[in-house]
């Protein structure tokens, strides 16, 4: 890559990569591999230089993003410096600077050095028994950017990130619930745990193998297998295998997708939504029927200290309410029992 594009600085085990006036569509491409790079290579700390940078086009803020996701993950700490108010609107706007920490200049975010907080997390999992990877993983995605937990947590398939001999060392929410544990409980437990007792010795082979040679694997390209829950029920599943380089060695990222036919999860969600909105709908009958009743008795309670014919029109406008409320609950009872019917 040529050096012109994004000169590198090192100072100690934090680089400074400086950016150019414009990064666009045809140098984004460029930028998240150089930063990739300096990632892999074990940086603590990667400051990206924008003082000088006046635009930053959807394609760059891309390449940001990634180095974000790849820095979180290898417990790199990204930093930007960035001194336009325009370059920190747009900042603003794509949700970095929440993710990211901003300085004025260069100066300052390399006098903020490696943060602490990694080593003593670092500790205390190798005192749980985490050990250093897990340590990486998890004091980067709770102590250096908390946006990332939730939006890993947001995702529809399971994910599950996993040292060499297989101990789990960070999963999101929804592995946890499709296997049927707290994210607390599957820390620290062998990946064979989820995995039928019968067919564990073949897995620890196959996971060994792959360990020796770790490309992506796709889920359209394997075979699909069974996971077995804390309830001891088993589940079809879909993995796919990345290996994730970081400076304390190689994770591998499994991406597990509950591959059961999708109509028995639809037709219980669909349930659950209708269930919902019958008491949805329920309640506000209720709300109705209390409100009318309500002003059905205080207009006939008004009504005895009126004249006559003024008191008949009033009780005849009473009347029609108290109509009208008993159509809404008839109507409603009809409602629930077509629904039922369907059902």
């Amino acid at each position: 890559m040529p050096e012109q594009w994004f000169p590198v600085q090192w100072h100690g085990r934090q680089a400074v990569v400086v950016l150019p006036d414009h990064v666009d569509l045809g140098n984004a491409g460029l930028l998240r591999d150089e930063l990739l790079v300096l990632i892999n290579r074990g940086a603590a700390v990667v400051i990206l230089d924008m003082t000088e940078t006046t635009s930053c086009d959807h394609a760059g803020m891309d390449a940001i993003s990634r180095a974000v996701q790849r820095a979180t993950i290898n417990g790199t700490q990204l930093r930007l410096a960035v001194a336009g108010p325009a370059m920190r609107r747009l900042l603003s706007i794509e949700g970095l600077d929440r993710l990211v920490s901003t300085f004025p200049n260069v100066t300052a975010a390399l006098a903020a050095g490696p943060s602490s907080d990694d080593s003593s997390a670092a500790l205390a999992a190798r005192s749980a028994g985490g050990g250093a990877d897990g340590a990486v993983a998890e004091s980067a995605l709770t102590g250096v950017m908390p946006d990332v937990r939730q939006v890993i947590d947001a995702l529809a398939d399971g994910l599950a990130l996993t040292r060499d001999d297989g101990e789990i060392v960070l999963v999101n929410r929804r592995c946890a619930e499709m296997f049927g544990y707290t994210k607390d409980e599957l820390v620290g437990r062998p990946v064979e745990s989820l995995v039928p007792a019968e067919l564990r010795p073949a897995h620890e082979r196959h996971r060994a193998q792959y360990t020796l040679a770790p490309t992506v694997r796709p889920m359209a390209e394997r075979a699909r297998l069974v996971g077995i829950r804390k309830d001891g029920a088993t589940i079809p599943v879909e993995i796919s295998l990345s290996p994730v380089p970081t400076a304390n060695g190689q994770l591998i990222l499994a991406a597990i997708r509950d591959s059961r036919p999708r109509r028995g999860r639809d037709l219980a969600e669909l349930a659950r939504a209708a269930a919902a909105e019958q008491t949805r709908r329920s309640r506000e009958l209720l709300d109705a029927v209390v409100h009318s009743l309500l002003e059905v008795g205080v207009s006939l309670q008004g009504a005895a200290d009126l004249p006559a014919d003024v008191a008949r029109d009033r009780i005849s406008e009473a009347l029609v309410r108290l109509d009208d409320t008993i159509h809404q609950i008839r109507d409603h009872r009809f409602d629930v029992l077509d629904d039922d019917s369907v059902a």
